[in-house]
């Protein structure tokens, strides 16, 4: 069969269709190795495309719309990335500058103490709690909760102590030994 007629009667790919083609071509690679380190450029799709249909400027055109639609993300070494959006990589990498010179405090060894409170004192009442030279060396963090404030703290003794010289409290007992077995409420 002459070229001239096998060319003449088949028809490239829609650009929809090479777009599910090459979603498919990097989910696999992402599924495999788990990143892709074969694909940088529509050109690198081709060979799978030209397997399937025969080459034509027409072909590589489409196969250029195809991954100019999609919007793919690079990583840093420039490959496409399907499992996330440009959006997504962008906000990644703003948390990565953002996180560089943060570190990571573990809150195991904390122990939860809330303040109970109006919700209306709360935002003035944990500045004025990290203003507090004295205090924050009692604390972790401070978190907002619905009833007050929630205070991490490795020291809840010392904590309950400086709270007590504002607020009156009672400790808790244990009705059975008559014996305080928790930390107040504050």
């Amino acid at each position: 069969m002459p070229s001239s007629y096998f060319s003449s009667t088949h028809k490239n790919p829609s650009r929809k269709s090479c777009e599910q083609t090459i979603k498919r071509i990097l989910t696999r690679e992402f599924e495999e190795y788990g990143e892709n380190h074969h694909f940088k450029q529509a050109s690198d799709f081709m060979i799978y495309f030209e397997s399937l249909h025969p080459s034509s400027p027409g072909l590589t055109r489409q196969v250029q719309r195809a991954v100019s639609a999609l919007n793919l993300p690079r990583d840093e070494n420039g490959y496409f990335m399907i499992n996330k959006t440009v959006e997504e990589y962008k906000a990644e990498q703003e948390l990565s500058k953002l996180l560089q010179s943060s570190s990571v405090a573990n809150l195991e060894k904390c122990t939860p103490v809330l303040v109970k409170m109006e919700s209306w004192k709360r935002d003035h009442v944990t500045y004025l709690m990290q203003s507090a030279a004295e205090l924050r060396k009692l604390y972790e963090t401070i978190v907002p909760a619905d009833n007050g404030i929630l205070i991490y703290t490795k020291t809840p003794e010392k904590l309950v102590s400086f709270f007590s010289n504002f607020i009156k409290i009672e400790p808790k007992s244990d009705p059975v030994t008559n014996g305080v077995t928790d930390l107040p409420e504050i």
